[in-house]
């Protein structure tokens, strides 16, 4: 089934069970209503004929309105959850059809200086990480951005990505449940610095012995107390002044406590909501090695991450309930409710403190992949690249995968090995710097683990640099030609420390005179040769094709051309073998009136 078949089957299904849950929530409201109503006469009964019959009745009526309450709330919960699957399935079939506009721009990962990203619209307005972003948690957005900017080199750890990918591209329901769980459970706001001072917050108690003996001995006295004064004769008096001794004592840790609770709550409620997307993994069995490591790592038999986070719920709503005065009066007057609940955190955080960090990455891995996983399953034509040993780079119809596949032009390509460098020429708009991005942005694709818009792709893993959009700096007093100089010193720098570097460079030095440009030019192409560089560099300087004659083992030229009949002018976007022969500035400039 083709993508966009499958997303408007799952609107189709979910908009019809969503009007069933919607139904049967009309039909609990009449219900709640019906037996409140009930109950009110029950009431009216009892004021005038107290009964036993109609006291039973009343209880009856109360425990049915408790369990109708209670199925709502399961009801709405479940409504909110198709509704937000009908939410992912329509944003998908919107992307299909070209509308990006609710999609996440990433433009705040955007770095000038970085070696590739801004070069190859890795962020922004449709950009690479719109197409490709699905994460529902910060730190899952995260692994995915540091996928992106710092592409693995590891074939086997690139290997991994693509299987466990694959497998989860099988499975778009579940995949779907997932994005559905972490938007309702949100984590995505959370900063990364609270996830790391939650465990590492002091605890409350330093001597948990110690607290435990004091609380046991004086909950028992006051439990006790209250049990004899129940049944004899005894005043409760006794048992009220020793639950006020135990409120005072309490009260002198409230200031405290507030404080305490304060700083944990936003990370309690953070590491809660990791709850239901932990379950997903849980009920789910994998294949590929990755995603068992995943699995594993967060259900060893020493730290249940599940149980772990279930228990550490359960702490949050205690703490939560301290809201309620009337509950925390009687709780905290009976047995301290409020200490025993902050020994129970400081036990949670000595116990799986440390594994916290672990699981939060583990976590962020799997929904980065679910993003990779739901891009290849968007693009079904797309090829699995693979990595081989005797070309560098070895491409069949390769296509910019930002286009709209109408108006996408492919090409073949290759370079063979380390220290070749193809020359592109061509004239204004023929396809030039469209086709460097090409290159550079699907290499991105294959090195982080995705499916690249080609019919074939073998590579080897390298380090990728671009030099293809240099802007000059007024507050860092940094003019064009310079932050251009600039640009190329940070690429001999970076080929100074790695084996293996692929670089894109569109039209060096511009910020100076034609002269001036081809002859550094050609002095900074030659002296790159001494470092293990190949990949691709753009120009309109004809004459930097004649290194092609002097060093034949080393450059090669490739050209985009036009064909012009008069002020006609047609673009093939192809690439050929050779120099271009055709310009189009001066046919340009009289089509739109300027000469």
């Amino acid at each position: 089934m083709k993508p966009d078949e499958y997303y408007q089957k799952q609107i189709d299904h979910y908009t019809a069970r969503l009007k069933q849950i919607k139904k049967r929530r009309n039909l609990i409201t009449l219900a709640k209503l019906l037996t409140f109503g009930y109950m009110i006469f029950l009431i009216y009964l009892l004021i005038n004929h107290s009964t036993q019959p109609l006291l039973l009745l009343g209880i009856g009526a109360i425990l049915v309105f408790i369990f109708l309450t209670l199925w709502d709330s399961q009801i709405i919960y479940r409504q909110h959850l198709i509704e937000e699957l009908l939410r992912i399935n329509t944003l998908e079939s919107d992307y299909l059809a070209g509308n990006f506009s609710a999609l996440d721009q990433g433009e705040r990962f955007n770095d000038p200086a970085h070696p590739y990203a801004h070069d190859l619209d890795l962020f922004g307005e449709d950009s690479l990480f719109q197409h490709l972003n699905r994460t529902v948690t910060f730190s899952g957005t995260q692994k995915l951005v540091s996928w992106l900017l710092s592409l693995s080199k590891d074939p086997e750890v690139i290997h991994s990505r693509q299987q466990a990918a694959e497998e989860l591209c099988a499975e778009p329901e579940w995949c779907q449940h997932f994005r559905a769980a972490g938007a309702l459970h949100p984590t995505q706001a959370l900063d990364a610095v609270i996830l790391k001072s939650g465990p590492t917050e002091s605890p409350f108690f330093s001597k948990h012995s110690t607290v435990r003996l004091i609380l046991w001995i004086a909950n028992t006295i006051v439990i006790v107390s209250w049990a004899v004064t129940s049944f004899t004769p005894l005043p409760f008096s006794i048992s009220l002044v020793l639950s006020l001794l135990q409120l005072s004592a309490l009260a002198l840790y409230i200031k405290k406590i507030n404080a305490y609770h304060q700083r944990l709550n936003l990370f309690l409620k953070t590491i809660s909501n990791y709850i239901p997307l932990v379950r997903l993994i849980h009920d789910q069995s994998f294949r590929s090695p990755y995603l068992q490591k995943i699995r594993h790592s967060l259900f060893t038999p020493e730290s249940n991450s599940l149980q772990a986070l279930t228990q550490l719920h359960r702490i949050q709503n205690s703490l939560d309930q301290r809201g309620n005065i009337v509950i925390a009066f009687i709780l905290n007057g009976l047995y301290l409710k409020d200490f025993h609940t902050l020994l129970r955190l400081d036990h949670w955080r000595k116990k799986y403190g440390p594994d916290i960090e672990t699981w939060t990455d583990v976590l962020s891995e799997a929904d980065a992949l679910i993003s990779m996983a739901n891009y290849r399953f968007n693009h079904p034509a797309y090829c699995l690249p693979v990595i081989c040993q005797d070309r560098l780079l070895d491409t069949e119809e390769i296509g910019h995968p930002l286009l709209k596949s109408e108006r996408n032009v492919t090409n073949d390509f290759s370079i063979c090995s380390l220290h070749q460098i193809a020359i592109v020429t061509g004239a204004n708009m023929a396809g030039k710097s469209t086709f460097l991005r090409t290159i550079g942005v699907n290499l991105i694709l294959a090195q982080s683990g995705n499916v690249v818009c080609s019919r074939y792709f073998a590579f080897q893993p390298m380090t990728l640099f671009t030099s293809m959009r240099t802007t000059d700096s007024l507050s860092k007093d940094t003019s064009y030609f310079h932050a251009e100089l600039l640009r190329l010193q940070q690429l001999v720098n970076i080929a100074q420390q790695e084996d293996k570097v692929f670089i894109i460079l569109d039209e060096m030095l511009k910020g100076t005179n034609s002269v001036d440009k081809l002859n550094g030019s050609l002095a900074f192409l030659k002296r790159i040769l001494s470092y293990p560089i190949s990949g691709l560099v753009a120009t309109h300087d004809l004459a930097l094709g004649e290194l092609a004659d002097d060093f034949p083992e080393h450059f090669f030229n490739v050209c985009f051309e036009i064909v012009h009949s008069g002020s006609q002018i047609t673009y093939d976007y192809k690439l050929h073998p050779g120099i271009s022969s055709n310009m189009n500035a001066s046919i340009l400039l009289k089509q739109m009136g300027l000469i």
